[in-house]
């Protein structure tokens, strides 16, 4: 078994479990729309609220918060700090500071072009700053990143070929993403998220940054656990889904096979939900797929109306909020859902649903390239 003994987030709603989750808590149908309005009134996407001198800074403060905020809830030692085996997974990497150091180079404030080439220095950053054994691997499959880095990472300790792990997923915004979405005409002109929504009218881009601390042995009693994983792609295009869902319920379906379970027995599957028409169609088709095959249904939720598409890094920045809200005891409600989409065949959680703690969740993710992930955690016994 490989348990989640260690985590953090920052990202929209905070920096730290206090403020992230009673931001969650304070928010509902009511006020979601003035909330966003208020966010958006710079660029309409989901920033993380702090000022940096540079975005090297941004991007070193950031990453040594959630690195050592994990380790401390892990309780793990200096020694143990060390043997950590380091897995990565982002789109973004460190371009938002190139971009930086490429325009001082135009406008003559620097006579350095880029400060890096490749994406190997976040690697050794991270590295360096717990001073560990072993070289970082990155995972760099669109937004299945952080995802799949996890349920590597798990899957080499349940193989008893390490004992522990830190988890990283990064999102930070930069030009060169936001003009790429924006170039394919997929971002949200309307600038309200609307998961699985006939409204919908495309992404909203956000960033968000997470630490995960797994290990083969449980520290709490209510420690989530690593179940089940599968990926699988899907090559009907570069940048769509197939319209069926069949690949993606494929994935969610071969994530329940291995593990054993039935769709009776997941409290919640979050879903990938990016509000693109066509993830909103093939998604929503795959879980429709899913419930018919079960013959049952479970609750549905989207996150990404709260923090925004964090690419890469919204694995690992998902998970963690969904536990942060599992440990305030409720399943966090998705915002701007108004009136179905075409083939959805399911009401997402609307409200947050009060919960006792112990859960068992299917979270699903879709990527660019064609590359989907779910994973099942749990910590039922």
């Amino acid at each position: 078994m490989s348990y989640i003994i260690g985590s953090s987030l920052v990202c929209n709603l905070g920096d730290n479990f206090q403020d992230i989750t009673n931001n969650l808590i304070s928010i509902n149908q009511d006020n979601y729309l003035k909330r966003i309005k208020n966010i958006f009134k710079d660029k309409l996407y989901y920033p993380i609220n702090n000022d940096y001198e540079t975005k090297k800074d941004k991007y070193e403060q950031i990453l040594k918060k959630i690195v050592f905020d994990a380790i401390k809830e892990a309780g793990l030692t200096k020694d143990q700090q060390k043997e950590l085996h380091i897995f990565i997974g982002s789109t973004s990497m460190d371009i938002a500071t190139n971009e930086e150091y490429c325009n001082n180079f135009i406008n003559n404030k620097s006579s350095i072009k880029y400060k890096e080439i490749g994406n190997g220095p976040i690697g050794t950053y991270i590295e360096d700053l717990i001073d560990s054994k072993y070289k970082a691997t990155l995972f760099a499959t669109a937004c299945t990143s952080a995802t799949n880095a996890l349920s590597y990472a798990s899957r080499l300790i349940e193989q008893k070929q390490i004992k522990r792990a830190l988890v990283i997923g990064l999102e930070l915004f930069n030009k060169s993403t936001f003009g790429g979405f924006s170039s394919l005409m997929l971002l949200s002109k309307k600038g309200i998220y609307r998961p699985f929504d006939i409204n919908s009218d495309g992404i909203i881009l956000g960033e968000g940054c997470s630490a995960i601390i797994i290990d083969e042995n449980k520290k709490n009693k209510n420690d989530f656990k690593y179940i089940s994983s599968s990926n699988i792609c899907d090559n009907y295009s570069e940048t769509t889904s197939d319209p069926t869902g069949i690949p993606i319920f494929n994935t969610l379906d071969s994530t329940l096979e291995k593990a054993n379970l039935g769709l009776k027995d997941i409290d919640c599957i979050k879903a990938h939900a990016t509000g693109s028409e066509n993830n909103n169609l093939s998604e929503a088709r795959a879980i429709k797929l899913l419930f018919d095959k079960y013959k049952t249904t479970t609750r549905v939720t989207s996150l990404k109306p709260l923090i925004g598409h964090t690419l890469g890094a919204c694995g690992t920045n998902e998970i963690v909020l969904m536990l942060y809200a599992l440990k305030k005891g409720f399943l966090p409600a998705t915002f701007g859902f108004e009136t179905p989409a075409e083939d959805v065949k399911f009401t997402p959680i609307l409200e947050n649903e009060k919960f006792n703690n112990k859960a068992t969740i299917l979270f699903n993710y879709v990527a660019f390239g064609g590359n989907n992930s779910s994973i099942i955690l749990s910590n039922k016994d």
